[in-house]
């Protein structure tokens, strides 16, 4: 039976996230995470041409090794993409016992929180999710509003960002505040 998760949107900035492994997928959680400031941390046998990159730069922090027990330690989340199935569960365990956030790829069953296909347009975030039944058919649904929901969509909330606040403070009418809004 499928879990219900509580859709969440966390401040990551200046916290610290692990990734364990180097490959495709976790190179795209590496960006993800990287976009929302957070302290990233990775630990892999091989590093990718772009992961060695952003050490390189200093936008990541990289151990080219096997992970042990004691990197988990301090991280408030950790996203396991290892090719070894026995590491990433010894992982998810681990940050089950200790209380901190752990995603598995590929295996909703060994995490604390999944993560939804993301629609991103400025400060417009759509997320979708099928509690990890079909993340082929979130893909699809993304795809199909990202058509639906262009680039004229940060615009806008490029400008309601100047509004609101001046908004606020000069429509004190509740209804006409809301009006106005729509």
């Amino acid at each position: 039976m499928p879990v219900n998760y509580y859709p969440i949107n966390l401040n990551l900035k200046n916290k610290e996230c692990l990734v364990i492994g180097a490959g495709r997928v976790a190179e795209r959680k590496v960006r993800r995470l990287l976009e929302c400031g957070a302290q990233v941390s990775v630990i892999a046998p091989l590093v990718t041409p772009r992961l060695k990159t952003l050490a390189g730069k200093k936008k990541i922090t990289f151990k080219k090794r096997r992970v042990n027990l004691r990197d988990l330690n301090g991280a408030y989340l950790v996203i396991s993409a290892a090719s070894d199935r026995k590491i990433n569960s010894t992982v998810s365990s681990y940050c089950r016992r200790k209380g901190i956030l752990i995603n598995v790829v590929d295996s909703p069953k060994e995490c604390s929180f999944i993560l939804p296909s993301v629609l991103k347009r400025g400060n417009l975030v759509i997320a979708i999710s099928t509690d990890g039944i079909s993340p082929a058919l979130s893909k699809k649904i993304r795809q199909d509003l990202g058509r639906r929901f262009g680039a004229e969509y940060a615009k806008l909330l490029r400008i309601m960002a100047k509004l609101r606040p001046e908004a606020l403070k000069k429509i004190k009418n509740p209804g006409l505040r809301k009006a106005f809004f729509k």
